[in-house]
């Protein structure tokens, strides 16, 4: 229960302060309808050619709703990356990273609370793109498999929330220069199909693509939401972003702790 209590804390303060920047709150949440127009308006160009791209038939070949999915789920990249290590060096440069470790709060609780409200701000805010895709714009979801879509949700959530723990540790041991938020982002954004099917590559460009997580989040909700297909058939998807897991969430949390102990030994868990 105490741990539960900190985290409640964490998104009591967070969602506090969010209300107290009103016009960003307004700002952030009409950009995805500002969005869903753009590519929407893109879409009726493409509609007399879509049918007849290839590589857009297995996500139910329609591009607006390809689109859309892309950049509900590449928010969640961007969002995680950053929640954790800008949360922390807000509490370094204010003095209470420090003050928050002394306070014999778990750890882990502290990281978890520190994004907790980043996370679940992005989940309604690509909550909102299936909802205005619907509604607004007529995207069909009549044969959506709505249980696959959410174990590929949840696991995006977790393999991006991994991610960006490992970013937070560069924050904790060198306050600036963390190389993994612009580097991981960026790969994502050009290579893993976010607004363009990744099948446009060459096969060794593929291969590379293959490797980040964000292309096998957007593979398989693309295809659980707009093709129909069921969690049984994206075992792959799925498989890879489970491994990922099993690997990388280990990996992760030891860097972030080496950063922890590291930080408290020079003494420099207040310096910003």
């Amino acid at each position: 229960m105490s741990t539960l209590r900190i985290l409640w804390a964490f998104l009591v303060r967070d969602v506090k302060n969010a209300a107290s920047y009103r016009l960003l709150l307004f700002v952030q949440t009409t950009s995805v309808l500002t969005l869903s127009f753009t590519f929407f308006f893109l879409a009726l160009m493409l509609r007399g050619v879509e049918g007849h791209i290839p590589s857009l038939q297995p996500y139910g070949g329609r591009y607006f709703g390809f689109a859309l999915i892309g950049l509900a789920l590449s928010g969640f990249l961007d969002a995680a990356l950053r929640a954790f290590s800008t949360s922390l060096r807000q509490a370094q440069m204010t003095g209470t990273f420090a003050a928050m470790l002394a306070t014999g709060a778990p750890l882990g609780a502290i990281v978890a609370g520190s994004g907790l409200y980043t996370l679940l701000f992005t989940t309604a805010r690509a909550g909102l793109f299936f909802v205005l895709g619907a509604t607004l714009f007529g995207l069909p979801f009549e044969g959506a498999q709505w249980g696959a879509a959410g174990v590929i949700l949840a696991l995006t959530v977790a393999v991006t929330g991994i991610l960006g723990l490992f970013a937070a540790g560069f924050v904790v041991r060198y306050k600036q220069g963390d190389p993994i938020t612009a580097g991981l982002a960026g790969l994502s954004w050009l290579f893993s199909g976010v607004l363009y099917p990744k099948e446009i590559f060459p096969a060794p460009v593929q291969a590379m693509a293959s490797l980040l997580p964000l292309t096998h989040c957007l593979e398989g909700m693309r295809k659980a939401v707009l093709a129909g297909v069921p969690l049984a058939e994206l075992s792959g998807s799925v498989a890879y972003l489970g491994g990922f897991l099993v690997v990388a969430g280990p990996v992760s949390l030891g860097w972030f702790l080496a950063c922890v102990r590291g930080a408290k030994r020079a003494g420099t868990l207040g310096q910003y």
